[in-house]
């Protein structure tokens, strides 16, 4: 009996195992959705976190370069609306009519004025005016500030010393504990940085509760499109994916099926030279990852998790690990803090080039 009783108390652990990030998925959904007594707001597809809302103003946190807005008032009013981690140069379209930003101390820092109708839904939509221009440009990746935290300014000086840079994309492992005053400081390092940085999260972001990131960042797992090519950053701060979120992941692989798509987490679904385990904790799950890639058509994949740098392919898909934001190095490999700098176009890839942060 006693064993027997011991084998359901296993069972019960084990389950409740299964899905260590579940909580997250259910969050991503809360993004971008808020409202006052007379005033509500949708983000369309969460893609920015509302930090604060009140009767005539409100500040967003971006998670990509382009966001629309539904905005409900129930009364004529005048927002004022800040947008951080904007792009540079981003503006804000109501109709037809664009409006510059007002001036700022930080190019992505975007501040408008929105004048609402009473019982009317005003869409928005903040972006630069090149954001559908089919045309090739560049991105930076990076990933794994974690302990670092106090000489990330130096990566940042060096992407922002890269003038034709639009974006950043971060594989996760930004903070070692996902305390808040990690994320303070993470934020006043970014007065160094002069593009935005749209993250997904690493194992280090969820030793805490996830609604630290939450409220501060918004989704664990986003999908965007710029310049008609196609993004979607992916939750694996757990070693795994959540099925929701492969459910999620199966809608932007579909729908940027016949656009070049680039696809970034945390942990590759496999260890690119197998002897640490750096990979995802299931290799069936790996493998089912990297088959559903390769059906989607995926033009490139990226990650972290390793403080290194490999360049390889897995699927037949192009994969780069770049863990090089300053945690501590892989020693033996010989490679230290760096970032990539990518190009891209409808058309597809470009170069990827590796850019040294401590090189003389």
């Amino acid at each position: 009996m006693r064993s027997i009783v011991a084998f359901a108390l296993l069972a019960l652990t084990l389950c409740g195992c299964l899905r260590p990030g579940e909580e997250r998925p259910d969050l991503d959904l809360d993004v971008g959705v808020a409202s006052i007594e007379g005033l509500s707001v949708q983000v369309v597809d969460g893609q920015a976190t509302i930090r604060e809302l009140g009767p005539n103003e409100m500040i967003l946190w971006a998670q990509a370069p382009v966001l629309e807005l539904h905005i409900s008032p129930g009364a004529p009013t005048k927002l004022h609306l800040t947008v951080l981690n904007c792009m540079p140069g981003a503006e804000l379209r109501v109709g037809q009519d664009w409006t510059p930003s007002l001036q700022t101390d930080h190019p992505t820092q975007c501040v408008f004025d929105v004048r609402l109708e009473e019982a009317k839904v005003t869409e928005v939509l903040i972006a630069p005016r090149d954001y559908d221009t089919a045309e090739s440009y560049r991105f930076a990746v990076m990933g794994d500030v974690q302990t670092a935290l106090n000489t990330v300014d130096e990566v940042f000086q060096s992407i922002s010393a890269m003038p034709d840079l639009r974006f950043v994309l971060c594989t996760g492992d930004i903070v070692q504990d996902g305390e808040y005053w990690e994320y303070e400081l993470y934020e006043e390092q970014l007065a160094y940085l002069r593009i935005p940085i749209f993250s997904t999260v690493g194992n280090h972001e969820v030793r805490k509760p996830p609604q630290r990131w939450h409220q501060l960042f918004g989704r664990f797992s986003a999908h965007f499109r710029f310049k008609d090519v196609d993004f979607s950053l992916v939750d694996s701060g757990n070693a795994s994916i959540d099925p929701k979120t492969y459910n999620r992941l199966k809608e932007w692989l579909d729908e940027g099926r016949d656009r070049v798509h680039i696809f970034g987490t945390h942990f590759p679904p496999r260890d690119p030279i197998g002897g640490r385990n750096a990979s995802f904790r299931s290799r069936n799950e790996g493998a089912k990852l990297l088959a559903r890639l390769a059906e989607g058509r995926v033009d490139l994949t990226l990650y972290g998790h390793i403080h290194s740098y490999y360049s390889y392919e897995n699927a037949g898909i192009p994969a780069y690990v770049s863990g090089g934001g300053g945690a501590l190095p892989e020693r033996y490999e010989g490679i230290g803090r760096h970032f990539l700098a990518i190009s891209v176009s409808p058309a597809g890839l470009g170069e990827v080039e590796f850019v040294d942060v401590d090189s003389p």
